[in-house]
């Protein structure tokens, strides 16, 4: 499998220190646009597709900022969710992808690689 790497921007208002300091909020700067990117990288990079996999439950952990350099990192936690058509089997797996960014006047620039973990 190729790996490819994800790439988004996101917009930052001028609180950004409080941003890294309460994941809690910096987690709602991934809006639907940048949560669908993410589960179509993720999902592109599954083996296993049966059960129509989607992302779900986004939650943001291990911000880190260095302002010397305006380069910072964090974790994007998701459930893989999967519902079966044929049957009434539904199955989830919690699991992340790290990402780099650097800020830029009022922007974040946005780097990834997700890799499945499965064992086979």
């Amino acid at each position: 499998m190729a790996e490819t790497t994800l790439q988004f921007t996101v917009a930052v208002g001028d609180n950004f220190q409080a941003l890294i300091d309460e994941p809690v909020q910096f987690s709602k700067l991934l809006g639907t646009e940048q949560q669908q990117q993410i589960d179509n990288h993720v999902v592109s990079q599954l083996e296993d597709k049966d059960g129509a996999p989607t992302l779900t439950d986004f939650s943001v952990s291990n911000m880190t900022f260095d302002s010397m350099s305006s380069k910072g990192s964090f974790r994007a936690h998701f459930q893989i969710s999967r519902q079966f058509c044929c049957s009434d089997i539904s199955s989830c797996q919690r699991d992340y992808i790290d990402l780099n960014f650097t800020k830029r006047e009022q922007t974040l620039y946005i780097t990834g690689h997700y890799i499945s973990w499965e064992i086979q």
